[in-house]
Formats: C-alpha cells, sequence, structure tokens
C-alpha cells in the first residue's frame, strides 16, 4: 500500500514539475523580451510588440526581404522557391530554405528559435501557431493596394531596425519618378489595358484592383471602365483586345513562373486579330517582369523595377 502511495505521490511531483517546467519556459520567453529593447509594429493582424533590432529573423514575404535587403538587413530562413532574380543572393547555402511560400518548413522555423518572424497573406493560417515560436508580425502586399501596403511595410520595418528616415527618403525618390510617369502618360491621355497570361488564357485587370497601379498611379486611362475589380482578373478574347483597341497592351506572363509546358504568352496574345490593335502597330505591346508583378509584393527594389518598366514603355 506505502509503495503504491509512494508511486502515486511520484507521479504527480513529476507532472508538477513539467507544468510549472513549461510556465517558467514560457515566462523566461517573456522576461527575455521586455529585457531587451521593444517597439510595437502595427501590421495587418494588429499591433505586436517586437525586439528591436532582431538578430535571427524568419522572413517568408518576398516584399519584406526585399526592404530589408535595401537597407542592409538579412534573414537567417527564407523560402527559396520561386526567389525572385534580384534578390537571387539568398539562394547562399548560409540562408536556410524553408520551402516555398504557401508550402514552408514549420518543424524548421521552430527549430531556429527566431526572434521575430515576418509574413504575408499566403502564410495567414499559420499565423497564431508562428507566434507562439516567436513574435510573428504579418506584412505583405494588399494585391489592389500596392502602394499603401509599400509604405505601411516601410513604417514597420524602419521602426524595427531604426531605419525610418532611410526608408522615407527612398520613397520620397520613387513617389517624384512615379509623379513624372503620371504627368506625360495623363497628358498624352493613353489608354491601356492590363491582361495576364496563364495556361493559354487572358484575363484583364482593372483600376483598383490586382495591378490597377498602372491606371490608378502611373496614368493610364483603363481602355474599358466596367472591368470588375478582382484579384484574379475577368476572363477575356482575342476579340475583346480588338474592341476596345487601347492605346498600350501590358501583359504579365504567369507560366514563367507557375512552371510546367505552357506557351509562351506572347503566341497567346499576338495573332491576326490583336495585330490590328493600335497596341501592335505602335509597337506597345509590353511583356512585363513577371517576377517583380506577380511575385515580388510591396518592395522598394520591385518598385523601382516597375517605375523603370514604365518609364521605358512611354
Amino acid at each position: 500500500m506505502n509503495k503504491k502511495i509512494g508511486i502515486i505521490v511520484g507521479v504527480i511531483v513529476v507532472a508538477m514539475l513539467g507544468v510549472f517546467g513549461y510556465s517558467k519556459l514560457n515566462e523566461d520567453k517573456d522576461v527575455a523580451l521586455e529585457k531587451k529593447e521593444t517597439v510595437t509594429v502595427t501590421h495587418r493582424k494588429g499591433e505586436t510588440k517586437v525586439p528591436k533590432n532582431p538578430e535571427k529573423v524568419v522572413v517568408l514575404d518576398f516584399g519584406t526581404l526585399d526592404i530589408m535587403t535595401s537597407i542592409g538587413k538579412e534573414p537567417i530562413a527564407l523560402p527559396k522557391s520561386g526567389l525572385p532574380s534580384y534578390l537571387e543572393k539568398y539562394k547562399d547555402n548560409k540562408y536556410e530554405d524553408l520551402g516555398t511560400l504557401k508550402e514552408f518548413d514549420m518543424e524548421k522555423v521552430n527549430e531556429l528559435k527566431p526572434d521575430l518572424i515576418i509574413i504575408e497573406g499566403r502564410q495567414e493560417k499559420f499565423y497564431d501557431e508562428l507566434n507562439k515560436i516567436a513574435p510573428t508580425i504579418m506584412l505583405g502586399t494588399e494585391v489592389a493596394d500596392h502602394f499603401g501596403s509599400l509604405d505601411r511595410n516601410i513604417k514597420a520595418i524602419g521602426a524595427i531596425y531604426g531605419e525610418e528616415d532611410n526608408l522615407n527618403g527612398k520613397i520620397d525618390k520613387l513617389n517624384k519618378r512615379i509623379e513624372e510617369v503620371s504627368k506625360k502618360v495623363s497628358k498624352d491621355k493613353k489608354t491601356a489595358l492590363v491582361t495576364m497570361v496563364n495556361e493559354g488564357n487572358m484575363s484583364v485587370f482593372g483600376s483598383g484592383s490586382r495591378f490597377g497601379i498602372i491606371y490608378d498611379k502611373f496614368g493610364f486611362t483603363p481602355a474599358d471602365n466596367k472591368i470588375e475589380a478582382s484579384n484574379h482578373g475577368q476572363n477575356i478574347s482575342n476579340e475583346y483586345i480588338v474592341s476596345k483597341n487601347p492605346d498600350y497592351l501590358f501583359v504579365i506572363d504567369k507560366g514563367i513562373v507557375a512552371g510546367g509546358n505552357q506557351k509562351p504568352a506572347k503566341d497567346v496574345v499576338e495573332n491576326e486579330l490583336t495585330k490590328n490593335t493600335k497596341a501592335y502597330k505602335d509597337g506597345n505591346i509590353k511583356y512585363l517582369n513577371t517576377q517583380v508583378w506577380y511575385l515580388g509584393g510591396s518592395g522598394i527594389m520591385a518598385t523601382e523595377a516597375m517605375i523603370e518598366e514604365m518609364e521605358n514603355s512611354i
């Protein structure tokens, strides 16, 4: 009987020690965060207290990676699949590979014990789980508001690294270039359609939607004012393009990043019908950099590349 009582007491003691140990671990994490200088960051999931100048950052957003790179900051880990060419330095083995933006290695993130985790919309469903590993903020790009997202992301990264003035200076330069493009385009009253080609099909995007910054920021007039705002676009035909007859036709070839044996966008877009449009006749069918427009997100370098493509188009 005494032996049984001893065993029961022993089990209870071990269980209590386990609970105490777990509580102590969480308590130690909170104390450690309090001992570090922190900053409260506003992001798409609310407000989060994060360490200032974190040393071990996991980044699951190419736009954030872009901004960090522009101020000389680097993560310890990121998804390397689909990495835009202007961020190819991160293919180096010194940076841990987490897989893809949608299917990243959660176990590896946990093993790395980061000080901060930065995500975007593709990982939103994992937010609570990641937040248990380390303070987590959600930045990324709201597809209908590229520049609003860029402004928010810059404020967050600037506050974390004390680089507000530096980043604001970069944004001011970008805005001046955008204004110059917009003035010229608006003066010439050029119309445009923004399209994406995927698996042989074409979609068109309007003002206030994904890629809508070509109208809303760069000053092109939509050749069709009735396009529904959508992240995925509105399916169109060659006849539609001919009927709208835009001065410019901007094309994003999703097949470049989607992979597979897809027909090049040029083979889909340019045909006997569309050769009758002003855009074709004037040499103004412009194939945009898919990595920048589709993958890049709201970053400094991605936005610079977008501006440069618009400058070279007019």
